[in-house]
């Protein structure tokens, strides 16, 4: 199966700090017990992408009960 490939680019290009995104992940990390990845998409790019041991991009992860989510936000597009 062919993986899609998202265009990275720097948070300061998108017009994030990077230093936002630091709080951001360490507020994350304080606060919920158990994250296993995030990825932050600006415009079309990837500003941000993180994964928690033992996670990994390359690791195949299942994800359940997300298609409300991803409709929900296809239709607030």
């Amino acid at each position: 199966m062919e993986q899609l490939k998202l265009p990275r680019c720097t948070p300061e290009s998108q017009g994030i700090l990077s230093a936002a995104i630091i709080r951001f992940v360490e507020e994350i990390e304080r606060n919920i017990a158990e994250l296993h990845s995030f990825m932050l998409l600006r415009h079309g790019a990837v500003v941000a992408e993180g994964w928690w041991s033992p996670y990994a991009p390359e690791r195949p992860h299942m994800l359940f009960s997300l298609s409300k989510s991803f409709t929900s936000t296809a239709v607030g597009l």
